[in-house]
């Protein structure tokens, strides 16, 4: 069975805000209780993931969110939370420092003006608090921008924002009319040819940007492809990677491979008639998981599989690039790789969340590996086992020395 890393819930689609490019609150569910909640928590547990993310709506909305937070932490796994801000007043960031979360995600579209266009009116003023009460308690916090026609202009001024603001990470996300009803409004957020080419400029300030104020933002080469994207440029992708490692459950407790492949077709189960354990992996879901494979993805461009849809994933990173140890040299390599791997230690750490868990998925990275070399020794090469461990050792040994500056 695959390795389940990641469980992203969609944990009520009830919201306090009137986001011009999202009808979720207006979808009707039967939101599960806190008890089938920690069941799930309980299920992912026993299969091994490393992460929760609460998400919406607004999350903070549920009155057992700092409960089932805890209840995250206490297994072990870390806990993350996408927030719209409006409800992070000091005791909201008060009681999430308590639950012990890694990570707050907050929503920034732009100026005050244009946030409130699309978010609602009056609700930068909140979210500039919200972040100022998050930094008060210390929280991780990442911020998020939907990227769009209204406001791709203004994407300097987010970085430049989240700076003054201790902001660690930036994620920005192309729109997608996934979460909005009538789809031909859709077309209203896209973007024209010339306005692609712009916006391809803003694209390349905003990485500079964000290497000069040391905030980790989404791989390189998912932010170069948004003006393609929003431009209608982009068709289907290879599988990503995200069906094999990260479990969407929406708000009714369905299960789906993505959260862009949803309709009955793709239904793998729902959690309140079955345990998460009976259903990740299962054979009815390697099926579906095989027939999305062979016809490939759609290329949505989703954020939370922005590494997936790039090719500077952590795991994946270190996986190619110890077969370009062996061509190169370890010196060459070292001295050619340092500086990605930097900015991209420094993404994982921001968003994910503490330097103990990551250290800790490092460390089980390597050991898979080292599991694989060792399933070789039927082949007698110890010579070639000797220098591929050699290596992974190095490799181990840097990636150390690197974050230790970033606690």
């Amino acid at each position: 069975m695959d390795k389940l890393k990641e469980v992203i819930i969609s944990i009520t689609n009830r919201c306090n805000s009137s986001c011009i490019m999202c009808d979720i609150p207006k979808e009707s569910c039967n939101e599960l209780t806190t008890s089938s909640w920690k069941k799930m928590i309980d299920g992912s547990f026993s299969l091994g993931a490393e992460n929760i993310v609460f998400s919406g709506g607004e999350p903070l909305l549920r009155e057992d969110i700092y409960e089932l937070i805890a209840y995250t932490k206490n297994k072990g796994m870390g806990a993350c939370i996408a927030s719209n801000g409006l409800l992070v007043d000091d005791k909201a960031a008060s009681d999430l420092c308590k639950s012990g979360v890694n990570v707050v995600n907050i929503s920034v579209e732009g100026p005050e003006e244009i946030h409130n266009f699309l978010r609602g009116a009056g609700s930068y003023k909140k979210v500039i608090s919200a972040l100022d009460n998050l930094r008060k308690y210390n929280i991780e916090t990442t911020v998020a921008a939907t990227v769009s026609r209204y406001n791709y202009r203004f994407l300097k001024y987010i970085v430049g924002l989240a700076k003054s603001k201790g902001v660690t990470t930036i994620k920005f996300q192309p729109f997608n009319n996934l979460f909005i009803k009538d789809k031909s409004r859709g077309k209203n957020f896209l973007i024209s040819k010339n306005e692609s080419f712009e916006l391809e400029l803003i694209i390349r300030e905003v990485i500079s940007l964000c290497d000069d104020y040391g905030i980790a933002t989404n791989p390189d080469a998912y932010l170069k492809n948004i003006p393609l994207y929003l431009n209608k440029k982009i068709t289907k992708n290879a599988a990503c990677n995200s069906l094999w490692t990260s479990c969407p459950i929406n708000s009714n407790g369905e299960i789906y491979p993505c959260w862009v492949l949803t309709g009955k077709k793709y239904l793998i189960g729902n959690i309140k008639d079955n345990n998460i354990t009976d259903l990740w992996g299962s054979e009815y879901h390697d099926n579906i998981r095989g027939k999305i494979a062979a016809n490939g993805c759609v290329g949505c461009m989703m954020s939370c599989y922005d590494e997936s849809f790039g090719k500077d994933g952590i795991d994946k990173k270190i996986s190619v690039n110890i077969n370009k140890i062996k061509t190169r040299g370890i010196v060459n390599y070292l001295k050619l790789a340092k500086k990605r791997w930097v900015k991209r230690i420094k993404f994982y750490l921001a968003y994910r969340g503490s330097f103990l868990l990551f250290m800790e998925r490092v460390k089980r990275f390597l050991f898979r590996k080292k599991e694989c070399i060792n399933n070789l020794r039927h082949e007698n090469n110890k010579e070639e086992i000797k220098r591929i461990l050699g290596e992974i050792n190095i490799v181990k040994q840097m990636l150390e020395n690197e974050i230790k500056g970033f606690k």
